[in-house]
């Protein structure tokens, strides 16, 4: 146990589950923009 009084594993579970939101909150509206681009490309 740690100072917080979790344990290592849940510490690191926090950690990646963190990460992966900050991941997703950068990647994915590039990707809707990438989708937007071609959509509107199509309709044009």
């Amino acid at each position: 146990m740690n100072i917080i009084g979790m344990s290592e594993d849940d510490t690191r579970k926090r950690v990646e589950v963190f990460s992966l939101s900050i991941y997703g909150l950068v990647i994915f509206p590039k990707a809707l923009g990438h989708v937007d681009d071609a959509v509107s490309d199509i309709l044009v």
